[in-house]
């Protein structure tokens, strides 16, 4: 997920015990522009009809956060949007998502916000207050991109979803694409490497055509990946094609912990698994792009096709 980490503060060793849902400024990246053939990118999807649904579907929401340190070394921080933007366009006062870490009993945390580190001791709460843009849509109305089209236009989705009740929020881009392949047969040359099934992850979701949203099957370096690692989630689509959103997460000595610091590394790391294949560099523009060149994390927005 987006985050300016600043400088690290070490704060101690936590294994997370459940996953709840991320927010990511995501849904709030400046459009990117259609690369062509000139800058790498063969096949596009068109972009415009994706920046008009985004825009419809992008709400002003006032965020509460508590941090509550509990003497039991259970740390939980719970997440609320709120606010009359929220309720004039999905008639709901509040929605609430949380994820809880273990931490050793006794020790102190730092916690990084965007508003600046604070300490914790075991038994302190803490409270605060932001405001930010996201994009949220309910389950029965996805951004239908299997009917994107057009002379250089493919069909794939672009993003990932994180769930809030009934509600789907935008969270990572779409980086990878293999075309006539399969989950199994991709998934294998990828844990070849040593990489792990079934890690421990947030569950992210992609609509499909017929209208269900399917959870993503994970694989990474490592199950916790303690000290940061890489992290694949992937999907296998109606027609014969997978696709992927690849990512590095920093380690969890920085709470919140696990938030995403580098995109392209991942995608370039992930698809050099394939030596044997076809591999086409950011070749398809998914219009998706994350964050500023030169600060991280960031994504171009083209996704390296894999056949």
């Amino acid at each position: 997920m987006n985050r300016n980490k600043g400088s690290k503060f070490v704060s101690l060793f936590l294994i997370v015990l459940f996953f709840g849902v991320i927010l990511v400024p995501a849904a709030g990246a400046a459009p990117g522009k259609d690369p062509g053939k000139e800058d790498g990118g063969e096949k596009n999807v068109d972009d415009s009809s994706w920046e008009e649904w985004k825009q419809a579907h992008t709400v002003e929401v006032e965020v509460t956060t508590v941090y509550n340190y509990k003497k039991d070394g259970n740390f939980e921080i719970t997440e609320t949007y709120s606010g009359e933007k929220l309720k004039q366009k999905f008639k709901v006062d509040k929605l609430t998502k949380s994820k809880s870490f273990t931490v050793p009993s006794g020790k102190q945390v730092t916690v990084n916000t965007q508003a600046g580190p604070f300490e914790m001791q075991p038994g302190d709460r803490k409270e605060v207050l932001s405001e930010k843009s996201v994009v949220l849509t309910t389950a029965d109305d996805p951004y239908s991109w299997s009917e994107v089209t057009g002379s250089t236009s493919v069909s794939y989705p672009q993003w990932t979803w994180s769930k809030v009740l009934w509600f789907y929020e935008l969270e990572d881009p779409i980086n990878l694409i293999w075309e006539q392949s399969n989950l199994k047969t991709v998934k294998s040359v990828i844990l070849k490497q040593r990489w792990t099934d079934n890690p421990s992850e947030y569950t992210h979701y992609i609509s499909y055509p017929d209208g269900t949203w399917v959870r993503g099957d994970g694989v990474a370096d490592s199950k916790y990946r303690v000290l940061g690692g890489y992290h694949a989630r992937l999907w296998e689509l109606p027609g014969g094609a997978v696709v992927a959103n690849a990512h590095h997460d920093d380690d969890i000595f920085i709470l919140p912990g696990h938030q995403v610091d580098r995109y392209e590394a991942a995608e370039g790391k992930v698809a050099s698994f394939f030596n044997t294949w076809s591999v086409l560099q950011d070749y398809i523009y998914l219009a998706n792009p994350v964050g500023t060149p030169g600060y991280e994390p960031y994504n171009d927005g083209k996704a390296t096709l894999i056949t």
